[in-house]
């Protein structure tokens, strides 16, 4: 219990730090954001809860903008593939995270997407905002899945995120992290220590290649599905060994 609290001291203390940096260059310098304040913020408060991160396929990101996919299964995930993507990017995010001390405050003034997932107009509105700056750049980031998964498997997609990739004609690139839910459970605050978190990051989907509309949309989430799903089933299988 003490190394958690140790953590949890450190984690708050890294995330109000390195968020006053990130407001001031959201201010001035955005485009030095993520390299000076989101990346180290992930490594710190990593290091702070005890967690080696293991990072594979970096070579698979294109050099041109993307939606960058991600499973969801831990609170953990947002700060693992923060330390570790190396690239520019937004993420697209539920509205409650805009409302959170240093976090919320720095994504807003960073330019990241809030949606309430609700279907409403002000949703509608986001989606567009999306397609029209993704084209340009730079990277969008976002869990398909919605919301986390309680015991790392899969759980259905939302369209969302597809409707914007065939719409935007960017690659999509799956990624699956790993780990996170065996270092803090859902709705649980301890921490267990001394663990490793994997974000694998594979091969990007042309989404040009596709059909046009809803049959390439459905295609495109059926291959992101089946590609993560492999990966996830994998680590699965070797968890119960």
């Amino acid at each position: 219990m003490i190394r958690t609290v140790l953590a949890w001291t450190l984690s708050i203390f890294f995330t109000s730090f390195f968020g006053i940096i990130g407001i001031v260059l959201a201010l001035v310098y955005r485009s030095h954001l993520i390299r000076y304040s989101v990346r180290p913020w992930g490594r710190t408060v990593l290091w702070a809860c005890g967690v080696n991160l293991k990072v594979e396929g970096l070579e698979n990101l294109p050099d041109e903008p993307t939606i960058i996919m991600y499973n969801h299964q831990s609170s953990l995930d947002i700060v693992a593939f923060s330390a570790a993507l190396p690239i520019e990017w937004r993420a697209i995010m539920k509205k409650e995270v805009a409302r959170m001390p240093f976090v919320g405050w720095v994504s807003k003034l960073a330019g990241h997407y809030f949606v309430a997932r609700d279907g409403s107009s002000d949703d509608t509105n986001e989606v567009k905002k999306v397609v029209r700056e993704l084209k340009d750049g730079p990277s969008v980031i976002v869990a398909p899945e919605g919301t986390r998964s309680p015991d790392g498997r899969l759980l259905p997609f939302k369209k969302g995120s597809f409707l914007i990739a065939m719409m935007a004609k960017v690659p999509v690139v799956p990624i699956v992290i790993w780990g996170g839910k065996n270092i803090r459970k859902k709705n649980s605050i301890e921490l267990h220590t001394n663990r490793t978190m994997m974000v694998k990051i594979l091969e990007p989907i042309d989404v040009n290649t596709l059909p046009r509309g809803k049959k390439g949309r459905e295609q495109l989430e059926q291959i992101v599905y089946n590609r993560m799903s492999e990966i996830i089933n994998r680590e699965l299988s070797l968890e119960a060994a």
